[in-house]
C-alpha cells in the first residue's frame, strides 16, 4: 500500500519520488490536494487563524457558490488524523468538497502544530482557536455561528472529542489567537476512529502518545489524564456520532465502545454509534460510501430537520 501511496506522488512520471515529492506524500498521503475541486466548490487556502506565521497554525474554508438554502450555513470543521504528528488540512478536501457540494454546508480545515513542533496541549489549544475564528468570521464567509460540528479522524478525532466534552469549560480553553472573546462550543461531533484514553501510552520514541505527551504517561501522568477525552465525558456533551471498525489495528475498538457507553450512562441527550465489522484504521471497503451518507444524515438531523433518521445499524466492510 505504500508503494501505491507513494507513486501517486511521481508528479513528474520519472519513475522515482523526489524529496519534494515525498514532503508532499507527508503531507497529503492520498494527493486530495490536487484533485479538482467540484465545479460549485471554492476554496480559500491558509488562512491564519492563532495570529501567527506558522503555516501548520492556518485553515482552509471550503463554500459553495450556489448555495441550494437560503440563510448562513452550517460548518462542518475538520481535523485530520496523522498519529498527532503527520498529515495536514489537505486530507479532509475530498470528502468536505463532497459536502459543500451540496450548496447545504460550508466547511473549514483545520491545520494544527504537530508533536513534533509543541506537545500537549498545544494541539487542543489550536484546534480551540481555530473554532473561534470561525465565529470571529461568521458574517465574512457566510458561517452559521450557531451550527458548528466538529468532525475528526483518528488523532483529529481524539481533538475533536475533546474539544466537545469540554464546551464551555475556562480551564480548557486556552489564551491562543485574536479571538478570545468567541466562543469555541461546538454543536455536534462526529468522531471517526479517535483513541479516548491515553493514559496507558508504551515506552519507544516512535510511540505517538510519547510524542504526543512528550514522554510516557507513566512520565507525564497529569498530561496523560489532560490528553484523554474519555475522562471529560458529562450530561452536556453535544450530539455525537462515533464511527469504529472492529479490527482496528492502531486504535482498539475497545476505545469506541467505551465512549459510547460513558456518553450514555451520563446521560448525554444523543449518541449515535456505527460499527463496521471487518473495518480497520479507516478501512472500510465496500461500507465506506455508506458511512459517509451516515455523516450526511446525522448532519441534516443536527442543522436541519431533527425527525431526519440516522441509522447506525452494524455494516460490514
Amino acid at each position: 500500500m505504500l508503494a501505491m501511496a507513494l507513486k501517486l506522488h511521481d508528479f513528474d512520471k520519472d519513475g522515482a519520488v523526489s524529496l519534494a515529492e515525498y514532503a508532499d506524500f507527508d503531507l497529503d498521503p492520498n494527493a486530495e490536494g490536487h484533485a479538482a475541486l467540484p465545479a460549485n466548490v471554492k476554496m480559500t487556502a491558509n488562512l491564519p487563524y492563532a495570529g501567527t506565521a506558522d503555516p501548520r497554525q492556518s485553515l482552509d474554508v471550503y463554500l459553495p457558490r450556489q448555495p441550494s438554502v437560503r440563510g448562513r450555513l452550517p460548518v462542518i470543521a475538520y481535523i485530520h488524523g496523522g498519529g498527532w504528528s503527520t498529515g495536514s488540512k489537505l486530507l479532509g478536501r475530498a470528502l468536505l468538497a463532497k459536502m459543500v457540494d451540496s450548496g447545504r454546508y460550508s466547511a473549514v480545515s483545520i491545520g494544527y502544530r504537530l508533536s513534533w513542533q509543541a506537545t500537549w496541549p498545544a494541539q487542543i489549544d489550536d484546534a480551540k482557536a481555530a473554532i473561534r475564528w470561525i465565529r470571529a468570521h461568521a458574517k465574512e464567509y457566510n458561517f452559521d455561528p450557531n451550527r458548528i460540528c466538529l468532525f475528526g479522524v483518528s488523532s483529529g478525532a481524539h481533538m475533536a472529542v475533546k474539544v466537545g466534552l469540554t464546551n464551555g469549560v475556562a480551564a480548557a480553553e486556552g489564551k491562543l489567537g485574536p479571538n478570545l472573546r468567541q466562543s469555541s462550543q461546538v454543536q455536534c461531533v462526529i468522531d471517526e476512529l479517535g483513541p479516548m484514553d491515553l493514559r496507558s501510552s508504551g515506552a519507544g520514541a516512535s510511540n505517538p502518545i510519547v510524542q504526543l505527551l512528550g514522554g510516557t504517561s507513566a512520565e507525564k501522568p497529569d498530561l496523560a489524564r489532560s490528553a484523554s477525552p474519555i475522562l471529560d465525558v458529562n450530561a452536556k456533551a453535544p450530539p455525537f456520532l462515533i464511527i469504529a471498525g472492529n479490527k482496528d489495528p492502531f486504535v482498539p475498538y475497545q476505545q469506541s465502545v467505551a465512549l459510547n457507553d460513558a456518553l450514555r450512562k451520563a446521560g448525554a441527550r444523543e449518541v449515535l454509534f456505527q460499527t463496521v465489522d471487518g473495518g480497520g484504521h479507516g478501512d472500510f471497503g465496500a461500507a465506506r460510501p455508506v458511512v459517509e451518507d451516515r455523516m450526511r444524515l446525522f448532519l441534516e438531523r443536527n442543522f436541519y430537520d431533527h425527525s431526519t433518521q440516522a441509522p447506525t445499524d452494524t455494516l460490514s466492510r
